[in-house]
């Protein structure tokens, strides 16, 4: 008795051992002819490696990620705009819908921020001695870039801006002049906000500052999903990268996206 119950032992352990094997080799190979199947795919008729194409997939995954984001109280309300903070480095103002405007420095961290009486009529504008001067409908403003008025600003507007808002201009003398387009007529003002009895007309209006980096033509065939056409294309940091600064629809955050 005892005997065969050793025999019965040695058989079981025996099938067991089998069929463990058995699987191995059934794994092993469907493992195998598998990955076998995947890099045929990579292979062309004439028996040569293909060259796989990953140029798109590099540029979804570096423009996937931004580099920061920065929390707005609602949606941006017009386009982000770059200017100098000092010698070496640039800042990004960018307005809401609450009509409060952003300074933000190039790494995504705010510098100051200010609640205006109304949304930000046509261009900010920055002065050769980095005032920024813009309106809103009512209001005249000229600021500098740690967002302090210079003395006589802001000012009510006696008739409201429209279109082009506030620009600057310079007389033979050197000094600044502000013209503020209201309607078909031009008010201007000197560089302390005092109004001068100037007769104008659209034809005045002349640019002369500094400004804000000019936006380029983005790459809309890569930008980030939900970016919108509030959006700013161009240098921030230095001058040997392009940067993406843009709104996406109803999110109240502004995206950096580097783009080289």
């Amino acid at each position: 008795m005892h005997g065969f119950l050793t025999k019965f032992v040695r058989m079981r352990n025996l099938i067991i051992i089998t069929s463990v094997v058995f699987i191995a080799i059934v794994v092993t190979s469907y493992v195998y002819f598998s990955n076998l199947e995947k890099k045929d795919q990579f292979w062309q008729e004439g028996g040569e490696i293909a060259d796989v194409d990953t140029s798109a997939a590099d540029a979804t995954a570096q423009h996937a990620v931004p580099l920061w984001t920065f929390d707005l109280n609602a949606e941006p309300a017009n386009e982000p705009a770059v200017f100098l903070l000092n010698d070496a480095h640039r800042f990004v103002l960018v307005q809401d819908a609450y009509h409060i405007l952003y300074a933000v420095s190039a790494n995504g961290e705010k510098l100051w921020n200010a609640q205006l009486p109304g949304a930000i009529i046509g261009k900010i504008h920055q002065l050769p001695d980095s005032s920024l001067l813009f309106t809103t409908a009512e209001r005249l403003y000229r600021i500098d870039n740690e967002g302090d008025p210079l003395p006589g600003f802001s000012l009510q507007l006696p008739q409201r801006a429209t279109e082009s808002g506030a620009t600057p201009a310079y007389e033979n003398n050197g000094d600044v002049r502000i013209n503020v387009q209201a309607g078909n007529r031009i008010l201007s003002f000197d560089g302390r906000g005092k109004r001068l009895q100037i007769r104008s007309n659209r034809a005045n209006l002349a640019n002369a500052g500094i400004d804000e980096y000019p936006p380029q033509n983005s790459p809309v065939d890569s930008l980030p999903t939900g970016c919108g056409p509030l959006s700013y294309y161009g240098p921030l940091v230095g001058n040997e990268a392009n940067y993406l600064l843009c709104g996406k629809d109803d999110d109240r955050r502004l995206y950096c996206y580097r783009y080289d």
